[in-house]
């Protein structure tokens, strides 16, 4: 069976096995031969089979896990983007890895596994993103073509509910730490929040800043938004703050945002009528800061 044996691709033997007892008989070690012929698989299916039985269940010692964890370090020190052998994968190496990899799946007891070996370690793309470090920038690219062609609407939907869950479980928004105020030791996304909670903080009322979330609905069930007020100031009473809104009665701005955030307003209404949401515009905003800019040292302008 061909699954039996390799094939040396400089005698044409058929072998269990190629190791550097037959690459000897060519005056050629395991290195070069692999860098001669890159694709070439050294152990047949079965022989890999054999060992894989074999390896299961055994103990490694801790002198075996440190001499392990050490000849990794130096493979990944002189560089990470060769394999163990010290060569750079081929194209068509890369892609079969890939292929057999895809949908693999990964059991609990593996996952925490996984996941306590990590504990403690420094990950090697800290502080790296795809500005300032190529790999992960054509990573991005690679990952942001193969959605665009090949990631289904199905698949689209069930990420898209995924993240909204996590962010009604409390996952943390992004940008959220973004504009750090010193004097309330907090970070907001704009002036007018920092200057709201100014106002809070003067008037002795706890700054609640975007710690609730509501998960808004659509017809077919699914969470279409999740809806996370700006300040709460009571158990069902809410701050919004939008720059783009002449009034709280006088909002006539249509851009592409508004427009998201009228129909969260809306649903709001329609499935929470209970919680009263008042909204800051221009104009209040511009009466609040005529009253309180003058006693609030820090106030932004």
């Amino acid at each position: 069976m061909a699954e039996d044996y390799v094939v040396c691709r400089i005698c044409g033997k058929k072998l269990g096995v190629i190791n550097y007892l037959h690459l000897r008989s060519h005056k050629i070690t395991i290195k070069e031969y692999l860098e001669k012929f890159p694709c070439s698989e050294l152990s047949s299916k079965s022989m890999l089979k054999k060992r894989s039985k074999k390896l299961k269940g055994r103990k490694r010692t801790e002198e075996i896990k440190r001499r392990i964890s050490e000849s990794n370090k130096r493979a990944w020190a002189k560089n990470p983007n060769l394999g163990r052998t010290g060569i750079s994968l081929s194209k068509e190496s890369k892609k079969k890895l890939s292929e057999k990899l895809m949908g693999h799946f990964v059991s609990e007891k593996t996952r925490k596994k996984i996941g306590k070996s990590g504990l403690g370690r420094e990950p090697w793309n800290k502080g790296l993103t795809k500005y300032n470090d190529n790999r992960i920038m054509n990573v991005s690219k690679r990952v942001r073509e193969w959605n665009k062609n090949f990631m289904s609407n199905e698949i689209k939907k069930q990420i898209s509910q995924t993240l909204k869950k996590r962010y009604l479980d409390g996952m943390e928004i992004p940008n959220t730490k973004n504009g750090f105020r010193k004097d309330l030791k907090m970070s907001f996304r704009s002036t007018w929040e920092a200057n709201y909670a100014r106002i809070l903080k003067n008037n002795n009322k706890i700054i609640n800043y975007e710690n609730s979330r509501f998960a808004l609905y659509d017809k077919n069930g699914l969470i279409e938004n999740v809806y996370i007020p700006d300040f709460k100031i009571d158990e069902n009473s809410y701050v919004e703050l939008k720059g783009h809104a002449d009034a709280c009665d006088n909002w006539k701005c249509n851009c592409k945002r508004c427009k998201r955030d009228k129909r969260k307003l809306r649903f709001m209404k329609e499935q929470y009528p209970h919680i009263g949401i008042r909204l800051i515009g221009k104009k209040e905003y511009k009466e609040l800061s005529q009253k309180y800019n003058s006693i609030i040292k820090k106030w932004e302008y």
